[in-house]
């Protein structure tokens, strides 16, 4: 009775340094696909344990799938805690924030203020603002300091 070849275990036992490095680029492809940072990490291993296998080429496939899953682990957990959040962090960008993309806008009063309230004119548009410390008059340019609903908070310029 002839041994059945398994065509898994011959597709492993077959890995070299090019169908590592193949396997690495499939993946990074992948993963500007998808934008993740969870397959550059195995993307990574595979590319380093094709250079490993490009500098031994002794190393026993069952070697190189250790070292493989081993890497992608490391790598992975690695990027999470460390890389991602530098990546992921930051300012929150103000594109589609209107509000907070008027704070320190220099806007101009429409009327006089009175008791600390009057109108400003942003752009084409009329807002409501308050003032804490003093009044404005009519013409006069001013900051806004803050956006607390529909009101902008300002101060003289």
């Amino acid at each position: 009775m002839e041994s059945e070849t398994n065509t898994f275990i011959a597709m492993l036992e077959s890995m070299d340094a090019t169908r590592w490095t193949i396997l690495g680029v499939v993946l990074f492809g992948a993963e500007m696909l998808t934008g993740t940072t969870y397959i550059l990490w195995p993307a990574a291993a595979a590319i380093l344990v094709g250079l490993l296998t490009f500098l031994a080429p002794g190393v026993s496939w069952e070697l190189q799938f250790i070292l493989f899953f081993a890497l992608s682990t490391a790598l992975l957990v690695f990027g999470h805690y460390f890389i991602r959040p530098k990546v992921k962090g930051g300012e929150p960008s103000d594109l589609n924030d209107r509000a907070r993309a008027m704070v320190g806008a220099r806007v101009k009063a429409v009327n006089n203020f009175d008791t600390g309230r009057g109108r400003v004119q942003v752009g084409d548009t009329q807002w409501a603002a308050a003032m804490e410390d003093g009044n404005a008059s009519k013409g006069d340019e001013l900051r806004v300091t803050a956006v607390k609903g529909a009101t902008l908070w300002v101060e003289k310029a």
